[in-house]
């Protein structure tokens, strides 16, 4: 075989002895130059892309977390705390998908219609809450929380007597619920059954259970019994137990008026810069005043208050017993000038009447005087008559008539803020007769007639019969709010 040899720059390869030599010369010569550069062939990936492998990732950790959870079985008890936090967090959608959940597992047939009651409850839809929380009653696990949530209902939809026994049967089941014994002495009080209350009130009070709520509402109903050394008491426990209330102001209203009215003004001056009714504030200023000796002063801070409330009941009082104090003729006869507007209002007000007879006895218009002392015995007696019905009344629940005639009596007495809570509490027990109760209330708006007329007297002050309403309490005349447990609102 022959080889032929080339430059060592060039390839070389055998030549097959059978080729010609020509063919083995062309088979040897060196190849010839491109005339041009060929370029890089492309290189093509075998691989997978970064972004296919990432989507891959993402399903691989799907499908292994929807196995896992998928072996784990489901927990009815994890459904069931999640929809009552959902209740407190006030989020339908989640106590609805509690509650969806909850119906693949029968056995929880009572939490889930528990929490499908309070979901509608939240949304203010009482009346469909009722049939689920009664089902949900008879499961002796959430028995007392089913009941609780039933009687809420029922008191929302006004149904006063369910309510009631619902609560009650919790407290006989469970007494040392004592939420529900707040709830249940508070709607005795709103329907005037003001012995059972107190008697629930009381426990809670020896059990410091809401202290703040539970005094105000015992002063609530000393005071409206006239047991004001009792009801100031209680008030100042109620600022004590919760200093931070929003209601305070409403409690330091009454705590004065009641001081007021016993005449125990000692250290009653630091409860006056949070009170808001100029007329009681400065009543309580002067009466200070006067017990020092600064006469001048007392007039001075009530004529103030008098030009800023002209008409306010307490200002006026205070005003004319500090005037008939004085025991001037002149003094007695400005005092009958300035308050024979505010009388045309407080046409039933026995107290302004007592001084009105001191007032006309000093200025010596004894017929003036006759006249207001008829209306003061007449009015001494309708109260004498509204205390002996009161005392029955409270002892009751459901006697609607006597509430009736009770709330005409604290009205003919000049007590229009108690008589439109005696009416209210009758549409509790019989709703049919709230139409007439709307009247009645609206009624106390309108001036009433005196007694006896004061016109007729023959005296230089003609004190004619009152013809314009009745002006609205003052908003410090407002008493503890319902406290209902679990009221909670839902979002939807």
């Amino acid at each position: 075989m022959k080889i032929q040899f080339v430059s060592v720059c060039q390839d070389y390869r055998p030549v097959d002895p059978k080729c010609s030599e020509s063919e083995a010369t062309r088979i040897m010569s060196p190849k010839p130059a491109l005339s041009r550069p060929v370029p890089a062939p492309k290189r093509v990936s075998g691989g997978i892309p970064w972004w296919l492998w990432l989507i891959l990732v993402i399903f691989g950790v799907f499908v292994v977390t929807t196995l896992v959870k998928k072996a784990i079985p489901e927990d009815p008890r994890m459904y069931v705390q999640e929809g009552m936090v959902a209740i407190e967090k006030g989020d339908a959608v989640a106590i609805e998908r509690s509650v969806q959940n909850l119906k693949k597992f029968p056995e929880y047939a009572a939490e889930q219609k528990l929490l499908e009651g309070m979901l509608n409850l939240g949304k203010s839809k009482p009346l469909l809450a009722i049939p689920f929380l009664q089902d949900a009653s008879k499961e002796p696990k959430i028995r007392i929380k089913a009941l609780t949530q039933l009687g809420n209902a029922y008191l929302r939809s006004r149904q006063r007597a369910e309510c009631i026994a619902a609560y009650e049967t919790i407290l006989q089941e469970d007494e040392s619920v004592d939420d529900v014994r707040l709830s249940l002495a508070y709607v005795l009080k709103d329907m005037i059954s003001w012995d059972e209350s107190l008697k629930h009130l009381m426990t809670l009070r020896e059990r410091k259970f809401r202290l703040g709520l539970v005094h105000q509402l015992i002063a609530d109903i000393n005071s409206d019994t006239d047991q004001y050394a009792e009801a100031a008491t209680e008030y100042e426990a109620s600022l004590i137990a919760d200093p931070n209330d929003p209601t305070n102001s409403n409690k330091v209203y009454r705590l004065v008026m009641c001081r007021i009215e016993t005449g125990n003004l000692n250290g009653i001056e630091e409860f006056l810069s949070v009170l808001d009714s100029e007329g009681v504030r400065d009543s309580a200023r002067a009466l200070v005043q006067l017990e020092k000796g600064e006469t001048e002063q007392a007039i001075a801070t009530l004529d103030i208050a008098l030009k800023v409330v002209p008409y306010d009941a307490t200002a006026n009082l205070t005003y004319g017993r500090i005037m008939a104090g004085i025991g001037s003729k002149e003094k007695a006869i400005e005092a009958l000038t300035n308050l024979q507007k505010p009388l045309r209002i407080h046409s039933r007000n026995s107290k302004l009447f007592e001084i009105v007879v001191k007032l006309a006895t000093i200025a010596g218009e004894e017929k003036l005087a006759v006249a207001a002392q008829q209306n003061v015995d007449q009015l001494k007696e309708l109260e004498l008559n509204f205390s002996a019905k009161l005392r029955e009344v409270v002892k009751t629940r459901d006697d609607a008539q006597a509430r009736i005639e009770l709330g005409d009596l604290a009205a003919a007495i000049g007590r229009s803020e108690l008589a439109r809570s005696i009416y209210r509490s009758v549409s509790f027990i019989d709703s049919t007769l709230e139409p007439s109760i709307d009247k009645k209330i609206q009624s106390l708006q309108s001036g009433q007639l005196f007694l006896v007329p004061l016109s007729d007297t023959g005296s230089s002050f003609e004190i004619e019969t009152p013809v314009q309403p009745t002006p609205e309490p003052a908003s410090g005349l407002q008493k503890a709010a319902t406290p209902e447990q679990d009221a909670l609102e839902v979002s939807e």
